[in-house]
């Protein structure tokens, strides 16, 4: 049994480091190609505001400007993301408690969850230790997974459901040689198929729609992670749920 346990994390390791080594050279394509896209696709935007501002509202010209900016905005947040997959953000790091974190993320979000029917379900353990973090990042990581939770939720639930629940846990543990914050966000959703459940964390990989998302929000967050020393862990059953794990070291 020890044995075959002993494998499995070698093999994982081994599974790590070849992703992290893809992610890192993808980092620096990544960082040339959005560099190069982002200062004509500014200008496209800046030009056709201009044509925008000069046209009467309601009319073709107007509506082909605003479109053309709409496009414009998405192809500029795009390149955002790929230059927030790129850099090396190790910097500004402080003790900070988790369920702040977790209370600005909700902060941004509760209101959607709400209007959306999904159910918010918090259990937050008392006196949990700091980690020592870049809260905004830590902040992008959550917002990340829960907008894929309301996807996943509101993809199987099209109005309101007694089953239409997301569930966050922050708990301390103790075990291993060095204690760890954990954050469970549980959510009852569309859940993830096994044939793919190896390529979520993949660049530009998604499940969704063209036009909705990049591709890049799992890639980012996993490495936001693994910068913070932490790890992500994804289970799921198809059709039934996703839980998504992500576990930090406690500050010493």
């Amino acid at each position: 049994m020890e044995i075959i346990e002993d494998i499995t994390d070698r093999k994982r390791a081994e599974a790590e480091a070849v992703r992290a080594s893809h992610l890192a050279a993808l980092g620096e394509l990544a960082a040339g190609v959005a560099h190069e896209i982002n200062n004509p696709i500014n200008g496209i935007i800046n030009y056709t505001q201009i044509l925008l501002n000069k046209s009467t509202e309601g009319n073709r010209e107007h509506d082909i400007a605003r479109r053309i900016i709409k496009e414009g905005d998405r192809i500029a947040n795009i390149v955002r993301n790929l230059l927030s997959f790129a850099r090396d953000n190790r910097g500004d790091r402080i003790p900070t408690n988790i369920s702040d974190i977790i209370s600005e993320t909700l902060g941004l979000t509760e209101i959607q969850l709400r209007k959306d029917g999904i159910l918010l379900i918090l259990n937050i353990a008392r006196n949990l230790p700091a980690v020592f973090v870049q809260p905004q990042q830590i902040e992008q990581v959550f917002l990340n997974i829960i907008s894929n939770a309301r996807y996943a939720l509101n993809t199987k639930y099209e109005g309101t459901h007694e089953n239409k629940i997301l569930e966050i846990s922050l708990w301390s543990s103790g075990d291993g040689p060095r204690p760890y914050i954990q954050v469970v966000f549980h959510d009852r959703g569309t859940g993830i198929h096994p044939d793919i459940m190896d390529k979520i964390m993949n660049p530009f990989f998604s499940t969704k729609p063209g036009g909705i998302g990049t591709g890049l929000g799992l890639s980012i967050s996993h490495g936001i992670i693994s910068d913070h020393e932490g790890r992500i862990v994804i289970d799921s059953v198809d059709g039934m749920f996703t839980k998504v794990t992500v576990e930090l070291p406690v500050s010493h």
